[in-house]
């Protein structure tokens, strides 16, 4: 998923703040928290983007609603984001902290799509195959959809590995409806 570049600008100072205070795994947490409540709460987001509420009322409403619940430095956070207009960019801002994180800790996030649910011994060497080929830490994100009949296919980022049956499928079908029109241009002559 591509970020906006204010997302990345806001989530690489929120880290930088969070290193100093050695409280990267609190803020990821949070921001991970607040993300999804923007998520599942669009009220919430149009209650923060709504231009007839003032700043210091909403700014206000975060104490209320998150002082002692968030960490002070979340807290403080969303107040700049209000002071700036940019509390819709939550969401994105935490997708930016998430691939900072991944960098640092030489981390790659692949998705994992097979027909079926694969047993975690499958899973384990793929895991292990992918670690050596990448030289990362390899998280997997597992996605079962049936329409591909059989075989996986692996999502890294803009790379994509299928190894499908429904493509085989489909290059077999291509290949026989070539050869069919090959035999009949001969046939024709």
């Amino acid at each position: 998923m591509a970020t906006s570049e204010v997302a990345k600008v806001y989530a690489g100072a929120l880290l930088e703040i969070a290193h100093e205070k050695n409280a990267i795994a609190k803020v990821e947490e949070e921001l991970s928290f607040l993300a999804e409540l923007l998520k599942n709460d669009p009220d919430l987001l149009r209650y923060f983007s709504a231009p007839g509420i003032n700043n210091d009322s909403k700014k206000q409403f975060v104490d209320k609603v998150f002082g002692g619940k968030l960490s002070d430095l979340m807290v403080n956070f969303l107040k700049v984001l209000i002071d700036n207009g940019r509390q819709q960019d939550i969401p994105d801002i935490n997708v930016a902290f998430g691939e900072l994180l991944d960098i640092i800790n030489n981390r790659q996030k692949i998705k994992l799509i097979s027909s079926i649910k694969l047993d975690a011994d499958i899973i384990n060497r793929i895991q292990k195959s992918l670690e050596d080929r990448f030289n990362k830490n390899i998280i997997i994100e597992e996605e079962v959809v049936p329409s591909i009949l059989g075989g996986i296919i692996v999502q890294v980022d803009d790379l994509i590995i299928d190894a499908s049956l429904k493509k085989d499928l489909i290059k077999l079908r291509e290949k026989l409806l070539q050869s069919k029109i090959r035999g009949e241009v001969a046939y024709e002559d």
